[in-house]
C-alpha cells in the first residue's frame, strides 16, 4: 500500500462504527464499498460521494485493496467464512473492529482462503461518529511500512495509535471506557453547576467548552501537572482528591482493563 494512493476499502457492516468509518474514509478521498445485509442502514448513503452501498458481499469485496469488518464479535468468523470465496488477492488485507478477536484468530480464519493473510485490529471508540475517535491499531503479517500507511488511512476518523496487542486491554480501558468516565465527570459537573444556580444548558455548555479547551492545552505538549498549576486554586482540587478522585479513576480503569 502507498500512503498517497486512493484506495478501495470494503467496509463490512453499517452500524455506528461501520457508518462512521465509511464517512471518514470517503471524506478523505477513498472509495468505500459499504456492505450491510439489511437495506435500511444503507439508505442514507445512496447519494454520498465516494460511498457505494451494497447488500452483496461479492460486490463489496470486488476490487477492494483492504477490508474492514465492522460487525459484532460473534459475527466476525462467520463473515470471514462467507468472504473466503470472494477474496481476489492471495495476500488479502483484512481488519476487524471487534474488541475480542485477536490477530491470531483473524489470521487463522483468513488462512483457510489465502496463502499470505495480512490482518489487523482497528479499535475505534464511539467518538468516531463525530470524527474524533482514538483508534488503536495492531497487525499480523503486515510490515512496518504498510502498518504506517494503515495508521495514516484511519486518521480520517480521529487519531490512530499503534499499540502492542498485549496492551490492548489497557489501551481499550482508556480509549473506550474512558469516554463513559469522562461523560460521568460531565454529568457530575453539570449537577454541581445546577446546585450553584446555573441552568443545565449553561452548565453543559461550560463543561463542554472546558473539555475542548483541555484537549487543546494537552496538544501543546505541556505536562498535565504544569497545566493544573496554571489554572486552579488548590481548594476545590484538594476537596476532590480527599473524596477519592484520582484513586477512583485509577480503580475504574484498572477494573475495565480486566473485563
Amino acid at each position: 500500500m502507498e500512503k498517497e494512493k486512493t484506495l478501495i476499502v470494503a467496509v463490512l457492516g453499517a452500524g455506528n462504527i461501520g457508518s462512521a468509518m465509511a464517512r471518514g474514509l470517503a471524506g478523505s478521498g477513498h472509495t468505500v464499498h459499504l456492505y450491510n445485509r439489511g437495506a435500511a442502514r444503507l439508505e442514507s448513503f445512496g447519494s454520498m460521494p465516494g460511498v457505494v452501498p451494497t447488500q452483496s458481499l461479492e460486490d463489496a469485496l470486488r476490487g477492494a485493496d483492504l477490508s474492514l469488518i465492522c460487525v459484532e464479535g460473534h459475527a466476525v468468523m462467520p463473515l470471514i467464512g462467507a468472504m473466503g470465496r470472494f477474496l481476489e488477492s492471495k495476500s488479502a488485507v483484512v481488519g476487524s473492529c471487534a474488541a475480542a478477536i485477536s490477530t491470531e484468530e483473524l489470521s487463522e480464519a483468513l488462512g483457510r482462503f489465502v496463502s499470505q493473510p495480512k490482518v489487523f485490529r482497528l479499535l475505534p471508540n464511539i467518538a468516531a461518529t463525530a470524527g474524533k475517535s482514538t483508534n488503536l491499531l495492531c497487525a499480523k503479517g503486515i510490515g512496518n511500512s504498510d502498518l504506517s500507511v494503515l495508521q495514516s488511512i484511519f486518521e480520517c476518523t480521529g487519531t490512530t495509535l499503534i499499540v502492542e496487542e498485549r496492551l490492548f486491554p489497557a489501551a481499550m480501558a482508556l480509549s473506550s471506557c474512558g469516554i463513559a468516565y469522562a461523560m460521568r465527570y460531565v454529568r457530575a459537573t453539570m449537577s454541581a453547576g445546577v446546585q450553584l444556580g446555573l441552568s443545565p444548558a449553561v452548565a453543559e455548555a461550560i463543561t463542554a467548552g472546558v473539555l475542548d479547551g483541555t484537549a487543546a492545552l494537552l496538544a501543546s505538549g505541556k505536562h498535565p501537572e504544569e497545566l493544573i498549576d496554571t489554572v486552579t486554586t488548590p481548594g476545590g482540587l484538594n476537596a476532590m482528591e480527599a473524596a477519592g478522585f484520582t484513586p477512583s479513576v485509577i480503580a475504574g480503569l484498572t477494573a475495565a482493563a480486566k473485563v
